[in-house]
């Protein structure tokens, strides 16, 4: 049997100035002279791609394809959760932080080869809840609370497309020289934890270039949970520079690892989920129960 395939493509993804891409109607064609049946669709907006995610899937679309980066990406995971229907990446964005993790070819060409090969594996998904709305968002990468979800609002979307992702180390470096740290609660398996800053990982790596939740796995039904404690602008900037280097230290005063399926965060910070910002606390952070299949070399 043609295996059908949903091509999804913002045409205004993250790739910055200098990066050019090829025209998404030859990536159209490559798939389709690769064996597959595929429909192109073009975002206009935010929140789009979920729903023309959530159609192909529900039109029993065998895979959807993004041509993307990981906020697009994370917009489709809404649609298809839950669903028979598998993603494939083309990563086409600024940091393409899921592509990575899944050791998927930068290349353009290499990559649409991978996603018309279909090989696939079962990764597991976040889930954060937000306790005041009950809005749900799924996530595959991590959520923030706090310094880096702040850093996140702060950057200018002309400068990221300029520069890529040298604009959350502009915005991040600008925004710790004036920041006033708000502590907020953790809940985790009956215990609290006070913290300035929190990564619930999925995925080992933060952003491409940082190591705080190295042993989250996609594949493991767990988060592994990385807690700041320290209100130290200074200290945060040491810690950064370990992360950078060799990982987050499990031994430094002030940090807490910590491996669990569920977290309540409860205070005053912001959350953003795969580099993109979702609310304000509290929140609840579970596995879900839905999972997706994801195609990979």
């Amino acid at each position: 049997m043609v295996r059908t395939a949903t091509l999804i493509s913002n045409p205004k993804t993250g790739r910055y100035g200098s990066r050019r891409v090829r025209p998404i109607q030859d990536v159209a064609s490559q798939l389709r002279s690769l064996g597959l049946d595929v429909d192109l669709k073009l975002t206009a907006g935010p929140g789009e791609a979920s729903e023309i995610a959530a159609r192909a899937a529900s039109n029993g679309t065998s895979d959807v394809i993004v041509a993307g980066g990981d906020g697009t990406i994370n917009e489709v995971i809404q649609g298809l959760a839950g669903s028979e229907a598998r993603l494939a990446i083309i990563p086409r964005g600024t940091a393409n932080v899921l592509a990575r993790e899944l050791k998927l070819p930068l290349d353009d060409v290499q990559a649409t080869i991978v996603a018309a090969r279909g090989n696939a594996r079962r990764i597991h998904l976040g889930l954060a809840i937000d306790e005041v709305t009950k809005a749900k968002r799924f996530f595959v990468l991590m959520a923030g609370i706090g310094l880096d979800a702040s850093v996140v609002r702060r950057v200018q979307p002309r400068l990221k497309k300029r520069i890529g992702k040298a604009a959350f180390w502009i915005s991040g470096l600008s925004h710790l020289a004036d920041w006033q740290p708000a502590p907020f609660t953790l809940e985790i398996e009956g215990q609290s934890y006070t913290g300035t800053f929190a990564a619930i990982g999925k995925a080992a790596r933060y952003g491409g270039d940082l190591a705080i939740t190295p042993g989250a796995r996609l594949e493991e039904p767990e988060f592994e949970i990385c807690i700041i404690e320290t209100l130290n602008r200074f200290g945060y900037l040491r810690l950064l520079a370990y992360a950078l280097r060799t990982g987050m230290p499990r031994d430094k005063h002030g940090v807490r690892i910590i491996k669990a399926s569920s977290v309540r965060a409860t205070g005053d910070a912001p959350v953003q989920v795969d580099g993109e910002v979702i609310g304000e606390l509290p929140m609840r952070f579970e596995i879900a129960s839905e999972s997706l299949e994801v195609i990979v070399p």
